[in-house]
């Protein structure tokens, strides 16, 4: 079973707000000579000049189910900027959208922005609700504080073709993950799948939709959101650069993108057992003579003549990783230029690859594993293996009668560590079509904590170093977002778990990333040699997968049962028949309506408790979309979740599952535990 979410009816179980108050902000290249007028002229349109988007998403509304899609206009924002090369992206998400903002933004600043031989673009991410039955029905998006029933409080879909008429651009495209009826425009009268080159760069005004009025589209864990918007950015990455009249020319236009997500929506919405039907549509707003259209930057590579270009991002970390591994990129700027592309071209050529100079998907998939490479031990050259020494004296080493596995607690104040052997593993999704594709890591020996961080630890913590339990940095009043009724998790309890009546043995929740890398830094002021610190997202899958198999055969249960609903309860806390959650799995009881005592259920065969259920726990890993981008542990903006919680369904129990949560956020079904290296 799947974990999905529905809407225009939807449910909210880990929580989909990216950010408490939300964003308003903008990215804006400097440059004179845009990089989409660049790509453009490349690909052979000369006349079309910047591009600009407005990316809007609402996940937690006040009235409404909340969305499990706070991730998806950032996806969206990221996209257009760092990869389709837009000039300036401006993105505004939950409490900072309102009727007002989004008139300024399109009455004023966008009407003064975009010129007559530039593009628009403008997505929407959140509910949709329909106004009456048949032809004269109207579509309305509802905004966070919007009330049901209320339409006046939302915005109409003639809000939006009357701000459309501010925007002198030569093309125009609006892309709205929400189900309505009522669209402005009317249906395409030529078919855009087949429009001819020359043609493509006409005026045009087009309108894509989630689905109609009378469907419901879905998100899915592991997509990492809405099924539309994964399939439009698989898309827009070239999915939909379809054979037709066009060929396969390395544009991928709205018709082909309309098609390709009619195909990819089908498909996803099968794979995950949903069996209504999602069927995106698409408008004309004006009678448009072209269609807006994308080059993929891999197809029209750059002219070193164009000198050096405004580029993404991870630029910066691709030559970090270029200098690591013996190339010479150039200064770490993040900006491609041409002694960097001569390194990446080197790169490729030595790993075999299209010696392309640009940074696409093969390169990156290449390169962590040329940096793991590097430090993989090599028979007889003299390095230590990692794995051979014992724990260092200091450490007191005993070993567990039980288990017999090797346990140390460096310091008095410092969580029972026991060791673990490590291994060769693939971790990530397992199905071989997923997008996210799995990779292969050799993980270590390490030391992790038997349990979760507990209460009673983080008491110590908090009495010796003065942190106050409300909070006292950030607000007087609650700040951890807690289940209430109707399935719904808002702000209501306080942070650490102050005042929620649990015993000191209860499992440490409310407490955000970087509340937990306080209480690492504080137990590391008596601890020698290696430090404690968030155990790696490969660590804990590696666990969680000898947890699964162990559980299961313990159970007596066949390890290869994944649909049987009673392996929920012989695994851990989940959500089961005594969880008050609309989604629960009644085949079972695991007598643990919410939260459970550390220790309750039996410990993996290293002697490890709760790896899967009680709370999801933070990993160090910062989160990467795709797990062949380069891995960080400082500096995140959003972090890495692992093994699930008291009130997941069945989905939550394999071990490949992995939540985006900001480093900030606190939340009652999240905690952590930690670890430590061996030397």
């Amino acid at each position: 079973m799947q974990r999905m979410w529905r809407w225009c009816l939807a449910f909210s179980l880990l929580g989909s707000g990216a950010f408490a108050l939300g964003l308003d902000e903008a990215k804006i290249r400097p440059d004179t000579t845009t990089a989409t007028e660049r790509l453009l002229a490349r690909a052979g349109f000369l006349d079309l000049k910047k591009s600009y988007a407005l990316v809007i998403g609402i996940s937690e509304f006040n009235e409404f189910n909340d969305l499990p899609t706070s991730q998806d206009p950032i996806r969206v924002r990221d996209y257009l900027y760092d990869e389709a090369g837009f000039d300036h992206v401006h993105i505004l998400t939950d409490d900072m959208v309102s009727k007002e903002r989004l008139e300024e933004l399109m009455v004023d600043d966008f009407r003064e922005l975009v010129g007559e031989n530039d593009r628009f673009l403008f997505y929407w991410s959140g509910h949709g609700e329909t106004l009456g039955d048949g032809p004269g029905s109207r579509g309305f998006l509802p905004l966070k504080e919007s009330r049901k029933g209320r339409f006046s409080s939302m915005v109409s879909m003639d809000d939006i073709g009357d701000w459309d008429s501010y925007i002198d651009a030569h093309q125009v495209l609006y892309l709205m993950d929400s189900c309505f009826s009522g669209l402005v425009g009317a249906a395409p009268q030529s078919d855009l799948a087949d429009i001819t080159r020359a043609q493509l760069s006409g005026p045009s005004r087009h309108v894509i939709t989630a689905g109609r009025g009378d469907e419901q589209t879905i998100a899915v864990d592991q997509l990492g959101g809405s099924v539309f918007t994964h399939a439009l950015l698989k898309g827009l990455r070239g999915a939909a650069d379809a054979e037709n009249a066009l060929g396969k020319d390395g544009l991928v236009s709205v018709g082909e993108l309309k098609g390709y997500l009619g195909q990819e929506v089908t498909r996803l919405r099968t794979r995950f057992g949903w069996q209504s039907a999602i069927t995106p549509q698409i408008r004309d707003m004006s009678g448009s003579d072209g269609a807006f259209f994308f080059p993929i930057p891999a197809a029209f590579p750059i002219d070193p003549g164009d000198g050096p270009i405004p580029t993404p991002e991870p630029i910066a970390e691709v030559q970090q990783a270029l200098s690591d591994l013996g190339y010479d990129p150039g200064p770490i700027t993040g900006t491609l230029s041409f002694k960097s592309r001569a390194a990446l071209i080197a790169f490729q050529r030595d790993q075999a690859l299209p010696e392309t100079g640009l940074i696409d998907d093969a390169t990156l998939n290449a390169i962590p594993f040329a940096l793991a490479a590097l430090v993989q031990p090599q028979g007889g050259d003299g390095r230590k293996d990692p794995g051979a020494d014992g724990p260092k004296e200091d450490q007191s080493p005993a070993k567990d009668d039980a288990a017999q596995n090797i346990r140390i607690s460096p310091c008095a104040t410092c969580p029972e560590l026991v060791r673990v052997e490590g291994g060769r593993m693939a971790y990530g999704p397992r199905h071989v079509d997923d997008p996210i594709p799995s990779i292969t890591v050799d993980v270590t020996p390490f030391f992790i904590s038997t349990t979760e961080v507990t209460i009673g630890q983080f008491k110590t913590y908090a009495e010796e170093t003065g942190v106050a339990f409300v909070d006292a940095k950030t607000s007087d009043g609650p700040t951890c977002f807690a289940w209430e009724d109707g399935d719904k998790l808002r702000k209501s309890m306080m942070a650490f778990n102050e005042e929620s009546g649990f015993p000191d043995d209860y499992p440490l929740s409310c407490v955000s990333r970087q509340d937990a890398q306080g209480y690492i830094d504080w137990v590391n002021e008596d601890v020698q040699g290696p430090k404690y610190r968030l155990p790696s997202e490969a660590e804990i899958e590696l666990l969680l997968e000898d947890n699964l198999v162990h559980r299961l055969k313990d159970a007596g249960l066949n390890t290869q049962s994944l649909s049987d609903a009673d392996m929920v309860c012989a695994i851990g806390n989940f959500g089961d028949a005594s969880s008050p959650f609309s989604w629960r799995n009644t085949a079972c009881n695991d007598r643990h309506s919410d939260v459970a005592p550390v220790g309750s259920f039996p410990p993996d065969a290293n002697g490890v408790h709760d790896l899967a259920g009680n709370l999801w726990e933070w990993v160090g890993d910062c989160w990467r979309s795709n797990l062949s981008l380069p891995l960080h542990t400082d500096g995140c903006k959003n972090g890495t979740l692992k093994g699930g919680s008291f009130d997941d369904p069945i989905k939550n129990t394999t071990p490949e599952t992995r939540q985006p949560v900001p480093v900030s956020r606190r939340q009652t079904n999240i905690g952590f535990r930690l670890a430590r290296d061996v030397e």
